[in-house]
């Protein structure tokens, strides 16, 4: 015997109409007098089929169906059929509902002469509309209501030119080299690539860094300036790392939460066994930690320009403003009051500092913490895929920016904040 082509979802719905399981055979067609179950259970093919996505003619052999009801829930996609003409055969059929199918062409159901009641797609969808009325007036009709007009976005407001002239002007007094970090989930980093999370490289002679208890610190990043060569202030070369304590503040608020390791060569003989005597801790080791998942990041030199979040950034502002218009903001009143509709959205949008990078300028969830000092921002790490600092925050290190010049990394202010 020729194999029955079925799609899956219809040899399914046959199998659970004739109550046999997977046992069921075309001997038992008969059997099947209510169609409506179309969710994939069966993954094995009884022996007698072949599946065919998109054929449901299979069910035109069930010669005692009285009711088909395909799928009816908002949330599904549309079941797709390619050839709705299997319901010629079915004579005894008395409902119908195809309402969420790729149905359209209603004259078939003249060919129904028991049919009682049909749930139809949007009119929209449908052909040969006309032979609706040529049913006998026991057949009820109901029709799918078409889908709501997706309701569009409200345009932004164009800024002002103001507004324009404004973020042109910070740009202009702020603009300085930074380097973007981009993480690269595909790639599974080494020992010595740079990368956020994961086992450290470390040169086996010096002391691992511990806080006062003695706990070992956890990596939070590395940057080998060996792969990705960077410009002053920035080391030229070696390897930069950052580490952080392994309670659930990450060492937050502690003048020993946090370490800044700047290793001026790398050891290419270094390996992982080596080590591993050391027992340093990564973070798939601490039940809570910012790094989620190890991640790979590369570098990319870029220009970064003030933002909102900046303590600094009012009085650029306000120069800027000066600048703009020819006239300082009224005393007592805040400059953004000088902007139009939109242009706060808009400041804030072009200006945005968040995302990983290496010098530019902060971004906080909360405010600028601090107090005219540390003004050189060293790193930034933000939420991202596999990283995540409390509720969506951001983690930063700031530094002197003359101890960065020389390489002096025993004051660094480290700081993260979530909203």
């Amino acid at each position: 015997m020729d194999k029955i082509k079925a799609d899956p979802l219809a040899l399914n719905a046959v199998i659970c109409a004739v109550l046999k399981g997977p046992s069921t055979t075309p001997d038992d067609f008969k059997r099947a007098t209510l169609v409506d179950s179309f969710s994939m259970i069966y993954q094995k093919f009884p022996d007698w089929a072949e599946p065919t996505p998109g054929d449901f003619s299979v069910l035109g052999m069930l010669e005692n169906m009285h009711t088909l009801h395909f799928p009816n829930n908002p949330g599904r996609a549309p079941i797709q059929v390619d050839d709705f003409s299997f319901l010629a055969r079915c004579k005894r059929l008395k409902r119908l509902d195809v309402a969420r199918t790729n149905f359209s062409d209603c004259s078939i159901l003249l060919q129904l002469p028991f049919m009682s009641y049909v749930h139809l797609p949007p009119r929209e969808q449908l052909t040969h509309l006309e032979v609706l009325d040529k049913l006998p007036w026991r057949r009820r009709v109901d029709f799918l209501p078409p889908p709501p007009a997706p309701v569009l976005p409200k345009p932004k407001p164009e800024p002002s030119e103001m507004a324009r002239a404004i973020v042109e002007e910070i740009k202009r007094r702020t603009a300085m080299d930074c380097y973007k970090l981009t993480i690269r989930p595909e790639s599974q980093p080494g020992l010595f690539d740079s990368k956020f999370g994961g086992f450290p490289y470390w040169d086996p002679a010096l002391p691992y860094p511990v806080d006062s208890t003695g706990e070992k610190l956890v990596l939070l990043a590395q940057i080998n300036f060996d792969q990705f060569p960077a410009d002053a202030p920035l080391p030229q070369g070696g390897m930069l790392q950052f580490f952080v304590a392994q309670d659930e503040c990450f060492g937050l608020d502690r003048v020993d939460g946090c370490r800044v390791v700047y290793h001026e060569s790398i050891d290419p003989s270094v390996t992982a066994d080596r080590l591993k005597p050391l027992g340093i801790p990564t973070h798939a080791d601490v039940e809570l930690f910012p790094v989620v998942e190890e991640r790979a990041v590369t570098l990319e030199r870029t220009t970064a320009c003030m933002g909102p979040a900046d303590e600094r950034f009012d009085d650029v502002f306000a120069q800027a403003l000066q600048q703009v218009t020819g006239r300082a903001p009224e005393p007592g009143t805040a400059c953004w009051s000088a902007l139009e509709d939109g242009d706060s959205s808009y400041i804030v949008e072009t200006l945005a500092t968040d995302g990983h990078h290496l010098l530019g300028y902060p971004y906080f969830t909360q405010e600028d913490p601090r107090e005219g000092l540390y003004k050189t921002l060293l790193f930034q790490m933000d939420s991202d895929d596999g990283i995540l600092w409390g509720d969506a925050g951001v983690g930063n290190f700031f530094i002197d920016l003359e101890k960065l010049k020389q390489r002096d990394f025993s004051d660094v202010f480290y700081t993260w904040d979530c909203c």
